[in-house]
């Protein structure tokens, strides 16, 4: 994948659920990093708390994008149709 990575993409490299791998798909290990390190969610950004109903619609875009949608669908819809969409997501 090309870097910067999409949105979906990074939310899958913070949940842990995409690691970078060697070409020949071989765990990738960065000079001066152990392979257990290498394979830990490289974002250090911390992942946004479940918003409540009373949120502004900046935090029900960041916590639909955390739950995998692309920023731009999130940013489109209303704040009603993200709480609906995204209330139930854990």
């Amino acid at each position: 994948m090309d870097l910067p990575l999409r949105s979906d993409h990074q939310a899958a490299v913070a949940k842990g659920l995409l690691i970078q791998v060697n070409p020949d798909g071989s765990p990738f290990v960065s000079e001066g990093s152990s392979p257990q390190e290498s394979l830990e969610p490289a974002s250090t950004q911390e992942s946004p708390k479940k918003p409540n109903k009373a949120s502004s619609k900046a935090d029900w875009v960041a916590w639909a994008v955390h739950q995998g949608a692309e920023q731009a669908e999130a940013e489109s819809l209303t704040l009603a149709a993200l709480i609906e969409r995204y209330h139930g997501a854990e």
